[in-house]
């Protein structure tokens, strides 16, 4: 059986996706370290992530949104690693 897919922003996603995308925009901010943060949205990174050429890789967010949070491009605010793999204590609902 395969899973249903939709194409969205020329990717293959889930039919919620487009709700889960919206959705990550509302949450602005992050506690990271007991502090809280704005999140980095695409195209604010240190690094090029391809903001200026399309959406993002993982999640299909579009340069100035945030990313869904877990998507491996999303950048940490206090540390500027990857958010899902560095090493900074992240308040138990940022997920």
């Amino acid at each position: 059986m395969t899973e249903e897919r939709i194409i969205f922003r020329g990717r293959r996603v889930p039919p919620s996706w487009p709700a889960t995308l919206e959705a990550a925009q509302a949450r602005k901010t992050t506690v990271v370290d007991g502090i809280a943060y704005e999140r980095v949205r695409f195209g604010d990174e240190e690094d090029d992530w391809g903001a200026d050429r399309g959406p993002c890789h993982d999640c299909a967010a579009v340069k100035g949104e945030f990313h869904v949070p877990g998507c491996d491009v999303e950048r940490c605010p206090a540390c500027a690693g990857q958010a899902i793999g560095c090493d900074c204590e992240r308040a138990s609902e940022d997920g």
